[in-house]
């Protein structure tokens, strides 16, 4: 089994952190894009943002299988870095480099500091979070499609919070549900964490993004 031999868990966020380098990888790839791309990045947002939510909420469903390859998660997030590349680019031009790399520094620090109390807790003690999570995400995505439509600052300033916070649960709640399958054995090989990292990019990226807008807004 993988439990005897390494600890799952730190295997978790190794593949994570391998996942977030691939989009970082991705990222410098999209540079390549045509400086036009930037100009529809504020529209393009919207839409990278559904998508995100979308499948979050599809892989809290099952409507995405509960096991594949790791690599898939690679291949996702590269291809996921290369559409990121317009959007940050837009923010770097808007707010300054300096900015969007201390917002990515607050996005680490935040899903650190929840991931060790996660982790550090019971096993499954975040676990009732889930049933809310999942209604606060539909709500956030029907926010979020009403949004393209009416991009009102203030409108924009509610949504980023709500995700944060929305996104925030979801790391309490997908480091304990790691430590009840590993537990629990249900985890026995690399293929059973794909899901697992997949959902922790998808908290750490949504997370990302929803700062990033936030503090333009507050900003402007």
């Amino acid at each position: 089994m993988l439990k005897s031999m390494y600890n799952p868990m730190s295997q978790v966020f190794k593949y994570l952190s391998i996942s977030i380098v691939f989009m970082f990888i991705g990222y410098l790839f999209g540079l390549s894009l045509p400086d036009s791309f930037i100009y529809m990045a504020n529209m393009f947002i919207g839409i990278v943002m559904i998508g995100l939510l979308i499948l979050a909420l599809f892989s809290r469903k099952s409507i995405i299988p509960r096991k594949f390859s790791m690599n898939f998660v690679y291949l996702f997030t590269f291809i996921d870095g290369i559409l990121m590349s317009p959007i940050i680019r837009y923010y770097v031009g808007s707010m300054g480099t300096d900015v969007v790399i201390s917002i990515l520094l607050a996005t680490a620090a935040i899903f650190g500091g929840l991931a060790f109390v996660a982790n550090r807790s019971e096993s499954g003690k975040f676990l009732r979070l889930g049933p809310i999570l999942l209604i606060a995400l539909i709500v956030l995505l029907v926010m979020s499609v009403i949004n393209i439509f009416i991009n009102g600052s203030m409108y924009n300033i509610i949504i980023s919070i709500f995700g944060i916070v929305i996104f925030s649960g979801y790391i309490l709640y997908d480091v304990s549900l790691i430590k009840s399958e590993i537990d629990y054995g249900g985890i026995n090989d690399r293929d059973d964490l794909s899901i697992h990292v997949l959902n922790l990019y998808l908290d750490f990226i949504n997370i990302f993004l929803d700062l990033l807008r936030l503090i333009k807004e507050l900003n402007d």
